[in-house]
């Protein structure tokens, strides 16, 4: 027993101190680092395979979705070759001039050296791309005109009303996939938008849901939306009645009737009583039997948003 503790005491003896062993391992990392950094530094030339992203893919035109490779030679640093194992791994590929057959299409990579070496690092070197003709596959697609449907939620300032209806510029569009997917589609359909205390003329960008798999030229559109402020007023009209015949007489009760129009406050004060007209339709007496006329407002102002009458029907008695 007192052997094994000597033996012990004597193996820590050996051991360095822990000054010595700090030393040691500092200097184990300045060799490391300066091992790594001579490697790093080295200028290599090497296969990189890279996968394609496309490019300027043409109008009615879908690429397969299998995954297409490209392998490039460069000639790049120690560091820059571990960034590429590590980080980019992906190639953008022009289909601008490219060439379509019935089913494939073929696209000249070589054509397209320095547009391909100017997404690498500052310091590659491109020297050669594989394979220098690329096929890859495609289909057409059907197109279908269909109307643009606002998704939106707007509120007005009180006293401020819409002029007219809500303007999409444009308000159709051209849309382009597999012809069983467009037979489902009726219409495309604007983002959720919400817009509050609208008081004057608005306009906006508003972007469009995109819908998998169709192809759409463009993704938003303009809205456009008339605001004024509006007031009321009221008038008392007089009540005509329409196809009386010349042998009959009609006396209404009450013979004139109270409307109160919403309008633009800037006409306000041109709008008169005789831009107005009231009427009942004899007809009705005859065809439906009715025991009350259902009173029409045959003219009015364009600009007019809103007409309430009291009453909307009135009594009558027939003369002879």
């Amino acid at each position: 027993m007192l052997n094994n503790v000597k033996n012990i005491e004597v193996l820590l003896e050996k051991l360095p101190s822990k000054v010595r062993l700090r030393f040691f391992l500092f200097f184990v990392f300045v060799s490391f680092s300066f091992w790594t950094s001579t490697k790093l530094s080295k200028i290599y030339t090497l296969e990189q395979t890279f996968s394609i992203n496309w490019n300027d893919v043409p109008e009615g035109v879908i690429i397969s979705e299998k995954e297409y490779k490209l392998n490039a030679s460069i000639k790049t640093s120690g560091i820059e070759v571990l960034f590429y194992r590590l980080f980019m791994d992906e190639l953008n590929i022009s289909l601008k001039e490219a060439k379509f057959g019935l089913s494939k299409g073929t696209v000249n990579t070589e054509r397209q050296h320095f547009f391909v070496e100017q997404q690498l690092f500052n310091n590659t070197i491109l020297n050669q791309i594989n394979p220098v003709f690329l096929e890859f596959e495609y289909t057409f697609l059907d197109k279908k005109m269909v109307p643009i449907l606002p998704k939106i939620e707007l509120n007005l300032r009180p006293g401020y009303l819409i002029d007219k209806p809500l303007i999409l510029s444009p308000d159709s569009i051209l849309i382009r996939g597999p012809r069983i997917l467009l037979d489902s589609i009726s219409s495309v359909e604007t983002q959720f938008f919400s817009y509050n205390d609208i008081f004057e003329p608005y306009s906006n960008m508003i972007k469009l849901n995109k819908i998998p798999k169709i192809q759409m030229p463009f993704n938003e559109v303009k809205l456009n939306l008339s605001v004024s402020r509006y007031s009321e007023k009221a008038f008392i009209l007089p009540i005509d009645v329409i196809n009386l015949p010349k042998n009959k007489k009609v006396k209404l009760f009450p013979p004139k009737a109270r409307i109160k129009v919403t309008l633009p406050i800037s006409i306000l004060a041109t709008v008169k009583a005789t831009d107005f007209s009231l009427v009942v339709d004899y007809n009705e007496i005859i065809y439906d039997q009715v025991k009350e006329l259902q009173l029409y407002i045959r003219k009015q102002p364009p600009a007019v948003k809103q007409i309430i009458l009291e009453p909307k029907k009135v009594n009558f008695l027939i003369r002879r």
